[in-house]
């Protein structure tokens, strides 16, 4: 078994669960707590399946801070651009001041590396992106890539002198990173590169913190030497600001890209560079470097693979974007179902009391797919951050890790879509289910839709990042099966050197509960996988033959072929790692509800692909194969809603973080709701412009 394969958490103190600190007393009363009431498990172990008392405690450091700041109480209005940069700045510097989780905190517990960052994110994103980028990204990649010449930059980031980001994207060119136009040329008289930007277009763009506060950026260009050979692309530290002034050194041309959907706080800028000189020391040359003579030198003959581990920290941002999908999505589902369970609505007949709107199977259909999505990647997301956090502690050791990075970037690549995506459609359902008020500002889901929605876009567009999984699964696979073996240390696609034994499985349940079996879903999923590779492979071969090049049969093979395999990949893993969670879990009513949670998300993979599945022949030896699965599904949903409110119990965070009155742990909905809007800035107040609407023959002009 390879090391990364199991979940493992610090022993628990025995009298954890009585701290009410770590488990606060749920209100008594409300709407809520009948549903409470009725609930097989116990809120309290569910939250301790997920944390131990390391982040508990730094769980409730920081929503201390929060609660008793100032600065971060919500704005009882909407801000104006200016002032949402201002205050996520200032809350940047609050938190980076507080010192609450640090570099030599990372090194002990490189789990948490994501954890502490999606703490933030809860209260809000703009802030929380700023300190991520600008005091974690930055001095992580330079840590990764430097050759020990910018180890004053890392610590003076780490004192709050300088603010860092991190810039790859330019105006035209994103997703094709080797399509980037900034340039690097050495000179070798004054010891120095030269940056430039040839037109707008190679401008670097989308970064976040350049556009109004960062001092410094990690700036990936094209490496030429003194006599002109291209060495491809490199990252640099590059000095844009000056700490004292903010002011733009000469030769820089920098500035904000403005108003976005979501995320106003987070000043995403551009640069271009004007034949502008940097010293050779801010190369970060671990996987190359040119010596003072002009020579170009690497520790790695390919270039290609240079190249990947040049763009290693992207891996890191992914898994960092799949915790912050779902953690989105664990606030978006708290809202909906809470509100779910207070709202009421109709009854069997006029004479009886109205029921909530959790209690009907079309609601509860449409919100529990949701909910075990957003526990089941929580459980997938734990066990991708603590490899992650390994890894990185053996890349700033020096130890070279190809294998398992290039198995982290195809399942980040996976994962990261598949979790954004999951949590867009769960907010926008949310949205939906909780009717009309959902719409209102005040329930913040319009906000969670806006801040969630560049997820799917930056770190890799999720539509074209998706097939760097099937690339690298393609390229196993033309090697031959049995090279899954080495290929995936993780575990992911180890599955797959049985090919053959995979490939003959059919469905075979009787029963509607068996149908559910998380063990038979995975015999499902391992099918569906390996079925797709094979008929992509197929695909990619015939086109080939045709005449096609490489490029062109990749291109032709992505829709139905490529991307479904990327996808069903994905997806398989997050159930893999769900499986080790729930094996690791003492048995009894918690682990009985998140396993029903996990069936519900495998199942659903299910029916999703069930045209794949009828077009394998997968349920060719049970006819009603597919009823029996949906009678399943539906079994689940009442067993459910009996824990439904105390499941979210465990992951809702505090109600003045959570900050929606539709969603608020007591339960009172409309209480909440009167208190918001009247308290609302010039709710009760006619518009200023009142004349205007009064007194509209006045204005008109006279002829």
């Amino acid at each position: 078994m390879s090391e990364f394969n199991t979940i493992s958490r610090p022993s628990q103190r025995p009298d954890l669960l009585n701290n009410t600190t770590h488990f606060p007393e749920l209100p008594k009363s409300g709407p809520l707590t009948e549903y409470r009431r009725r609930a097989t498990i116990d809120w309290r172990k569910v939250k301790l399946a997920f944390n131990d008392e390391a982040s508990l405690e730094l769980q409730q450091k920081v929503w201390n801070f929060f609660q008793n700041n100032p600065l971060f109480a919500r704005p009882s209005q909407t801000l104006s651009l200016d002032e949402s940069r201002r205050l996520a700045t200032k809350r940047m510097y609050a938190i980076k001041e507080e010192n609450i989780f640090g570099i030599d905190a990372l090194l002990e517990r490189p789990d948490f590396m994501g954890y502490f960052s999606h703490l933030l994110m809860a209260y809000d994103p703009s802030f929380s992106i700023k300190f991520s980028l600008g005091f974690g990204m930055f001095p992580s990649v330079i840590q990764a890539l430097d050759v020990g010449r910018l180890s004053h930059l890392v610590e003076q980031n780490q004192r709050g002198e300088i603010l860092g980001s991190f810039g790859l994207t330019e105006i035209s060119h994103g997703t094709n990173a080797k399509g980037m136009r900034t340039t690097a040329t050495y000179d070798v008289k004054s010891k120095e590169y030269i940056l430039h930007t040839p037109d707008f277009e190679a401008a670097k763009c989308w970064i976040g913190n350049l556009g109004k506060t960062c001092t410094h950026m990690v700036c990936y260009a094209q490496l030429y030497s003194a006599d002109g050979k291209h060495h491809g692309l490199n990252a640099f530290v590059v000095p844009i600001r000056d700490p004292k002034t903010l002011n733009a050194y000469p030769g820089v041309i920098v500035g904000d890209l403005g108003e976005k959907a979501g995320l106003q706080g987070l000043d995403n800028g551009f640069v271009m560079f004007r034949n502008y000189r940097i010293s050779r020391d801010y190369l970060l040359a671990r996987t190359g470097d040119v010596n003072e003579e002009g020579v170009f030198v690497s520790p790695y003959k390919d270039e290609n693979k240079r190249f990947g581990a040049s763009l290693g920290a992207l891996s890191g941002g992914r898994v960092g974007i799949c915790g912050i999908a779902n953690m989105y999505l664990m606030k978006a589902i708290s809202i909906a179902i809470r509100y779910s369970a207070s709202r009421k609505q109709f009854g069997p007949d006029d004479k009886s009391e109205e029921w909530p709107v959790l209690e009907y199977q079309s609601q509860q259909y449409r919100l529990y797919p949701h909910l075990a999505n957003a526990f089941t990647i929580k459980m997938f997301t734990l066990w991708f951050a603590k490899i992650y956090g390994e890894i990185f502690l053996k890349t700033l050791t020096g130890e070279r890790v190809e294998h398992v990075g290039m198995e982290i970037h195809a399942l980040s690549s996976a994962a990261k879509a598949i979790c954004t995506w999951a949590a867009r459609d769960g907010i926008q359902e949310s949205r939906e289910a909780c009717g009309g008020h959902g719409f209102l500002k005040l329930s913040t889901l319009g906000d969670l839709r806006g801040d969630n929605d560049p997820n799917c876009t930056y770190e890799g567009e999720n539509n074209v990042l998706i097939q760097q999984t099937s690339n690298w699964l393609l390229n196993v696979r033309f090697s031959g099966y049995e090279n899954f073996k080495v290929a995936s240390p993780l575990g992911s696609a180890q599955f797959l050197k049985d090919y053959a034994n995979h490939n003959d499985f059919r469905a075979s349940w009787k029963t509607p509960s068996e149908a559910t079996d998380i063990n038979v879903i995975m015999e499902a999923l391992n099918w569906l996988v390996a079925y797709l590779l094979d008929t992509t492979a197929q695909k990619v071969a015939n086109l080939k033959k045709q005449g096609k090049s490489s490029f062109t049969a990749r291109n032709e093979s992505q829709s139905f072929y490529a991307r479904t395999l990327s996808m069903a990949y994905g997806e398989r893993v997050i159930m893999f790692a769900a499986m080790k969670f729930l094996r690791n879990l003492e048995d009894g009513p918690e682990k009985v509800a998140l396993t029903r949670l996990v069936s519900l998300f495998g199942a659903n993979v299910v029916i999703k692909h069930v045209g794949v599945f009828y077009q394998g022949g997968y349920f060719a030896k049970t006819a009603n194969a597919l009823e029996l699965l949906q009678q399943g599904v539906l079994d689940l949903l009442p067993l459910i809603t009996v824990d439904s409110v105390a499941l979210i119990d465990a992951i809702a965070p505090p109600d003045f973080v959570l900050n929606s009155p539709l969603g608020m742990s007591d339960g009172e909905v409309y209480k909440h709701m009167e208190s918001a809007i009247l308290q609302a800035p010039e709710a009760l107040e006619r518009p200023k412009w009142w004349r205007e609407v009064v007194y509209r023959d006045y204005v008109k002009p006279k002829l």
